[in-house]
């Protein structure tokens, strides 16, 4: 259910944000800033012999500098609950990664909450029109009932 989901998501959500305001001077001295949203995030800087090599072993190289700092996370009790996403900065004569690191975003976003909104209106526009019918139609409803139960005695 989406409701539930996207609750899930937002408790998840504060729980990081939260941790992460509460020990954002421990975080700055391991190299990483936070964010107003609550995301945490560094620059990972590539070394010269990684520069040249092809892009999915720069993404590698990322992702093991991201492991010097698990007991850090493990520390936090964010380990489980951070993603990482990684964006290649593309400046004249830079050779770095932005690594972002926050909770997963399903449900907390715009369109599944336009979907679920809009399925909503299609159910509560369906059974609006149920009420009317078995409304208008109440003595019929009723008549037909009650043969249905006698042919069946």
């Amino acid at each position: 259910m989406y409701l539930i989901d996207a609750y899930q998501e937002f408790k998840t959500w504060k729980k990081v944000r939260d941790v992460a305001f509460e020990h954002e001077e421990l975080l700055i001295q391991n190299g990483f800033r936070v964010d107003w949203v609550g995301r945490i995030y560094t620059v990972i800087n590539l070394p010269e012999e990684v520069i040249t090599a092809a892009p999915q072993i720069q993404e590698g190289f990322v992702l093991m500098k991201l492991r010097d700092y698990d007991k850090l996370f493990l520390k936090l009790g964010l380990a489980a609950e951070l993603v990482p996403e990684m964006q290649r900065i593309d400046a004249d004569g830079a050779a770095a990664f932005l690594l972002v690191l926050c909770p997963d975003r399903d449900y907390v976003a715009v369109w599944p909450l336009i979907k679920f909104v809009f399925r909503m209106g299609i159910a509560a526009l369906i059974l609006r029109v149920l009420y009317v019918i078995g409304k208008h139609n109440l003595e019929f409803i009723t008549s037909v009932w009650h043969k249905a139960i006698d042919l069946l005695m």
